[in-house]
């Protein structure tokens, strides 16, 4: 494979570059009528936001923020919706686009069936376990804190096979464009289509099984997460695509294989009509605030770089994360967040790595882009999440405690074309290992670099959460207990396919003949 340009109106727009927003919702799904959706579907590809849509939302903005400058006025605020479709495998299944099957090896032992997966089947055995059971059955998962729609049925079957993801920067135009997508999928057929008097079919297409809302933050806190960082810093920039180019110290640019399948960096060997696809993992994650703010203020104290400091537990939580609320590089900056030149910074690669006293070897960000600590940079994902829940009351701040009915976090969404070198490994292999970075023994002592103060997982049985700090000695000794502020409300994988595989393969006759699949079945039974 040869670096080829993007194939801008083939891929959906929130893999690349991202749709504009401030509000989204997304609109989980599970097929009811099959037959019925596929036909719906084909007449609902002229709605999706392409990424050559999303490039020119993009041009609007600028457009509008360069007359703002001239007229010294505020950008008037442009809703510029957009619409895109992911599906899990089951949901694939559906569309005849993938068969689910537990015996894997007799597949590849048949002499007919192999070559035809080969060229057919997209592969990714994570995708087709899904979330739940590859999470929970991994044993990082607690299923007593994931929300009832991500688990499955009594019968072990899925419940979603897809989401409708929604945007825009107006509410208004966000809750009219959900009503055409709602009326699209739902509505009796042949009645007139009307947001506010529309038929549901008796029969309908598909059923809504949850439905997630997410929204900007407002004011002052406008793109930072619930803890107070500012969110969206460090994206990794795609060669020969994005405009940009890495400078200076930065993470050099990424092949665009690895966030879309069929490109330079994808070594999967997916099927030709997955090119220009991507697969979507979906992250329901409720931040404990109060409780995350009092940590830091109780336990500043013990740290041992915060002493002379006017905000110490405020240094604390910029050592944790790695970078300032303002999104200073604590490797840049590690003693002041007031250059303004530095708040989106990434020329920064941790050198020495032989020591951590600028930002702790498992700092968040550390953890999730170990820059210098690797010679290579090959798990990869595209972040494109959004807050959900309202601002902290006054009363959480004075019991320091989240009110039941006040829950608030993130909607993690990060787009790769390898479930298992992405979000998995970086979840599972960096976030949640005490000893990655690797090699770190000799200066931060046998424990190891610690885990990840904001997603590490560790489950009551596992060892204690723990992460070691800089200290100034060599090895360091400083090392601090750590508690959990992010609760795994569950989630899922998904497949968001190209629009030619939307207009061919997923809504044509189906990439398996039903003689395949009735041998299939009748094998696996």
């Amino acid at each position: 494979m040869s670096l080829t340009p993007a194939l801008k109106a083939n891929i959906q727009g929130d893999v690349w570059p991202g749709l504009p927003k401030r509000f989204q919702t997304f609109l989980f799904f599970r097929i009811r009528n099959k037959v019925d959706f596929k036909s719906r579907l084909k007449t609902f590809i002229p709605k999706i936001t392409t990424a050559q849509d999303a490039c020119a939302m993009g041009e609007i903005i600028k457009k509008a923020r360069r007359e703002a400058e001239l007229s010294k006025k505020s950008a008037k605020l442009q809703a510029l919706p957009g619409v895109n479709i992911s599906f899990t495998s089951t949901g694939l299944e559906a569309l005849g686009a993938f068969i689910n099957i537990p015996d894997q090896e007799f597949v590849k032992r048949d002499r007919k069936l192999s070559p035809i997966f080969r060229k057919k089947q997209l592969r990714g055995g994570l995708f087709e376990k899904g979330m739940y059971a590859d999470l929970v059955g991994e044993g990082w998962d607690n299923p007593q804190e994931l929300r009832k729609e991500y688990h499955p049925t009594s019968d072990n079957e899925r419940t979603i096979d897809g989401v409708v993801m929604v945007t825009s920067s107006l509410k208004s135009d966000l809750d009219a464009k959900i009503s055409e997508v709602k009326q699209h999928f739902l509505a009796e057929a042949g009645t007139p289509l009307n947001p506010d008097t529309y038929v549901i079919s008796n029969d309908p297409s598909i059923e809504l099984t949850l439905v997630r809302e997410g929204k900007v933050r407002p004011g002052i806190h406008k793109g930072k997460e619930h803890f107070g960082f500012q969110d969206g810093i460090s994206q990794p920039i795609i060669e020969g695509w994005d405009e940009r180019v890495p400078t200076g110290k930065e993470p050099k640019a990424t092949k665009p294989g690895l966030i879309l399948c069929g490109y330079e960096g994808d070594d999967m060997s997916q099927p030709a009509w997955a090119k220009d696809g991507s697969f979507l993992v979906f992250r329901d994650l409720q931040q404990l605030v109060p409780e995350f703010d009092e940590f830091m203020e109780d336990n500043a104290k013990h740290a041992p770089f915060t002493q002379d400091h006017p905000r110490p537990g405020e240094k604390l939580a910029a050592y944790l994360m790695g970078r300032w609320k303002n999104g200073t590089p604590v490797d840049e900056s590690p003693h002041d967040d007031s250059d303004p030149s530095l708040h989106a910074s990434n020329n920064f690669d941790y050198h020495p790595v032989t020591e951590h006293n600028k930002c702790p070897f498992a700092a968040h960000t550390r953890k999730m882009r170990p820059r210098g600590d690797l010679d290579h940079d090959h798990a990869v994902i595209i972040r494109r999440g959004i807050p959900y829940g309202d601002e902290v009351t006054a009363e959480e701040l004075a019991e320091r405690k989240s009110a039941a009915d006040k829950e608030r976090g993130l909607l993690f969404v990060c787009y790769q074309s390898d479930i298992r070198n992405g979000f998995n490994f970086l979840t599972t292999r960096w976030a949640s290992n005490h000893h990655f970075p690797d090699r770190k023994t000799n200066f931060v002592g046998g424990d190891g670099p610690g885990i990840d103060a904001i997603v590490g997982q560790r489950l009551d049985h596992h060892p204690p959460r723990s992460i070691g700090l800089p200290d100034g000695k060599y090895p360091t000794e400083a090392r601090m207990p750590l508690e959990s502020w992010v609760v795994q409300k569950g989630g899922d994988y998904f497949f968001t396919p190209s629009i030619s595989a939307l207009e061919n393969e997923l809504t044509g006759p189906g990439i398996f003949d039903q003689e395949l699949l009735e041998r299939l079945r009748e094998e696996n039974e």
